[in-house]
């Protein structure tokens, strides 16, 4: 090698930068490949999780319909999906594998058919919503979903039963 064949190193020696351009060491073709899949792979999966997130979402937007704004728009409503909102009035009956019983808001009557479980505090008086929609023949309301709707009125059980056992004491002794 000869002098003319080495980098000029002049402005390093004054704590300058050496920009000598360097020889580009051969890629392999593999990991070009790689490199340009990898954002396709990243806009795919993020495509996939909007997607995903899309279709839980889809059930909450269901709306609630009061039970005489649903009686008024039926026709509207068709068999779309929906809650109904009102108070179980009347007994439960249980018929032909599902639980029939009429709700009312604003004293418009509503049948229930529900073929799903029941909550637990599930009875007549008890403010619910039903998720379903009016069947082919807009007399009934189809559900498959049923929740108690609640206030946060509590009562003080402590007063009421003053020799109940805390939860947190335990019988080992």
């Amino acid at each position: 090698m000869t002098p003319a064949d080495l980098p000029d190193d002049r402005d390093l020696d004054e704590g300058g930068l050496d920009l000598t351009p360097r020889a580009d060491v051969a890629v392999s073709p593999g990991r070009k490949a790689r490199r340009r899949w990898a954002p396709i792979v990243v806009l795919c999966l993020l495509g996939v999780a909007v997607a995903a997130i899309a279709f839980q979402a889809k059930g909450a937007s269901l709306y609630f319909k009061n039970a005489d704004e649903a009686v008024a728009q039926k026709t509207s409503l068709g068999t779309k999906r929906f809650r109904l909102q009102g108070t179980v009035v009347g007994k439960p009956k249980v018929a032909e594998e599902a639980t029939v019983f009429k709700v009312q808001y604003h004293g418009v009557d509503v049948t229930v058919r529900h073929t799903g479980s029941e909550p637990a505090m599930f009875k007549a008086g008890i403010p619910v919503v039903a998720e379903g929609h009016w069947n082919a023949a807009g007399t009934e309301f189809d559900s498959d979903r049923l929740l108690i709707k609640h206030d946060a009125d509590y009562k003080d059980y402590d007063k009421e039963h003053p020799t109940r056992v805390d939860g947190d004491q335990s019988n080992d002794t």
